[in-house]
């Protein structure tokens, strides 16, 4: 990998907020919706499994897979609400003298940690690989969380949401952590994501010029 002019957004997690045992039980609930959805994609093939089967296997109603997700395929979504939810605070709240760029980028690393801490975080990348199909799911939440980072950017510079300029950093940023995923979804499978989105970060701080 080519060296970054930004420094690395990976370190540790986001510090998690003290979680109550009703937030305990629904985040328990969710990765068990989740690691048995994954399970059964690998095992059959998304198109073969239902709603029904991911629910019996995680012994829950179909009532309560939708309480978490809109279909099945929305299993596949790395980020959970709690963080597409916490993006835009935590845009505005880091240092004031980061360039906007670099607290974009800080972010989303955040993010990155927090969704490779799940246990299904890399088989849900294994089957988005194999099933390309899927990822029109994601990218609907891809959208969610362009919306978050536009909120944070407007609030950090004091533009309205809608400014183009800042529709436009929220959406490259978006756009370079999907092209960072799936070079890594192609990489060695000891490979570093981080790696890929300081590259993608980097290229950007060049303005796109090739080294």
């Amino acid at each position: 990998m080519s060296g970054t002019t930004l420094p690395r957004a990976s370190g540790a997690a986001p510090r998690p907020v003290p979680e109550g045992l009703r937030e305990r039980k629904k985040r328990a609930t969710r990765q068990a919706l989740q690691q048995a959805a994954v399970r059964l994609f690998r095992e059959r093939g998304a198109a073969s499994v239902t709603v029904e089967d991911i629910c019996a296997a995680a012994d829950v109603s179909a009532r309560t897979f939708f309480n978490y997700f809109a279909s099945k395929e929305e299993v596949l979504v790395p980020w959970d609400p709690q963080t597409i939810a916490g993006a835009p605070q935590r845009i505005a709240e880091r240092p004031g003298d980061d360039g906007l760029l670099e607290v974009v980028h800080a972010v989303l690393g955040e993010a990155v940690d927090t969704a490779m801490a799940a246990p299904t975080w890399r088989d849900q990348a294994l089957v988005l690989r194999d099933h390309p199909e899927l990822v029109s799911r994601v990218a609907l939440a891809s959208w969610d969380l362009e919306l978050a980072l536009a909120d944070g950017i407007a609030r950090r510079t004091g533009a309205d949401r809608e400014d183009s300029y800042v529709r436009l950093v929220a959406a490259t940023a978006v756009t370079a952590l999907r092209v960072a995923v799936q070079c890594w979804q192609r990489a060695d499978p000891d490979a570093d994501l981080h790696d890929f989105v300081d590259e993608a970060f980097a290229g950007l701080a060049r303005g796109l010029r090739a080294d």
